[in-house]
């Protein structure tokens, strides 16, 4: 595999400790480095995290920092490119990560994805993937603090949804980033549970292309088909125009500040309840039944 150094000169002299790992810039085994912590996505640490990078690439415009999808790592886009940091900041890691249980590109995937994204969103005239959005660190300034996560009545229009096993007898509906490792976890487990009929509103919390991503799903016919599309892969298939869609998006995300969702999944049971965070599918359904005696 090529070594892809995706930094001008002045970027990287700017960081000297850049680790390079295996052959062509391969890492293979994060696990073997033994890191004691991981910052997980939409965790305040991340904005300080996402400072200091930019600090020490300042020839380079970061535009997101995403810890927690590669263990042990916080995943670094500046336009089209792709690197990682450690949560600590102190060590880059430039070239590809390969995940050799899954045996994928992560690396590559994901840049992929950047350029699918920014195509199919200039061809709508929207804003490109790496346009300045609101980010969890804009909401962090906000002097009025959330109010804690309660009870949660969804009172969103179902337009502004989409709906996973539509008629299906168990009903639950979750709040999401379809940049979330762990929602990506839970529509997986969900392929394996017909029995529930899952409402996802999608919000942008995580990344600046999380508004994106979200405005695409439902602007597209077969909502819940572009939404897996967007999770684990696939093509994005969209009407014209999105206008709606992003409004849909920008009160899905005003619902979650107002009502203290500040990570994903939220999952929200018919009589109110909420749970904050991915549960294995028996747990799940387990749950959901509690919610309906």
């Amino acid at each position: 595999m090529k070594f892809r150094n995706p930094l001008d000169a002045q970027a990287r002299a700017a960081l000297p400790r850049i680790l390079l790992v295996g052959a062509g810039g391969v890492l293979i085994g994060v696990a073997g480095f033994g890191l004691s912590k991981t910052v997980l996505a939409g965790e305040a640490g991340d904005s300080g995290l996402a400072r200091k990078v930019q600090a020490a690439f300042p020839n380079t415009k970061v535009a997101s920092v995403h810890c927690g999808v590669v263990p042990g790592l916080c995943e670094v886009t500046a336009g089209k490119t792709v690197f990682y940091v450690t949560p600590d900041a102190r060590y880059a890691l430039v070239g590809s990560v390969l995940d050799l249980k899954a045996r994928i590109d992560v690396t590559d995937r994901r840049i992929k994805e950047l350029g699918q994204l920014d195509a199919v969103t200039s061809r709508l005239g929207a804003a490109p993937a790496t346009a300045r959005q609101p980010s969890p660190a804009d909401v962090a300034q906000n002097p009025e603090a959330p109010p804690a996560m309660g009870p949660i009545k969804v009172d969103l229009p179902h337009d502004n949804a989409i709906v996973h096993h539509p008629g299906a007898p168990l009903k639950v509906s979750v709040v999401t980033d379809l940049n979330c490792g762990y929602c990506r976890m839970l529509m997986e487990a969900l392929k394996t549970a017909p029995d529930i009929e899952l409402t996802e509103y999608p919000i942008q919390l995580l990344r600046p292309d999380s508004l994106d991503k979200a405005k695409l799903a439902l602007c597209a016919k077969d909502r819940e088909a572009t939404a897996n599309n967007i999770y684990f892969g696939g093509d994005l298939k969209v009407a014209g125009d999105c206008s709606k869609a992003e409004a849909a998006v920008q009160a899905n995300t005003a619902f979650a500040r107002a009502h203290g969702i500040s990570g994903t999944p939220a999952l929200i049971r018919g009589d109110g309840a909420a749970h904050a965070g991915f549960m294995p599918i028996d747990q799940l359904r387990a749950w959901i039944k509690g919610g309906q005696a």
